[in-house]
């Protein structure tokens, strides 16, 4: 969408969360933005740059997108480790309503 320029977007927790990610040009993903219901759009308040997700991680979460296999354990176990990384840059506690850490 122009609207919300990302490469991958996930939605999640039955479409209450969704979560825009991009890719860097070494192959990492990082949180654009994130929105939740009852809370609105979070862009994440990074301190310097952006915290990304590991390459060969990123490169799994990329391979369950292109398959359409999102719904899984393992997504739920890396997006949830990557939120809680995340620390204070996004709204924890919306992370906590919707269950994603």
């Amino acid at each position: 969408m122009p609207t919300r320029p990302c490469d991958i977007c996930l939605a999640l927790q039955d479409d209450s969360v969704f979560a825009d990610f991009a890719l860097d040009e070494e192959g990492q993903l990082y949180l654009v933005r994130i929105s939740f219901d009852g809370y609105g759009c979070c862009y994440p308040s990074w301190k310097e740059a952006p915290i990304k997700i590991e390459s060969g991680v990123s490169q799994q979460l990329l391979e369950k997108v292109e398959k359409d296999n999102v719904a899984t354990k393992d997504v739920a176990n890396i997006l949830s480790a990557y939120f809680i990384n995340c620390g204070e840059a996004i709204w924890v506690d919306a992370l906590q309503t919707h269950e994603l850490i």
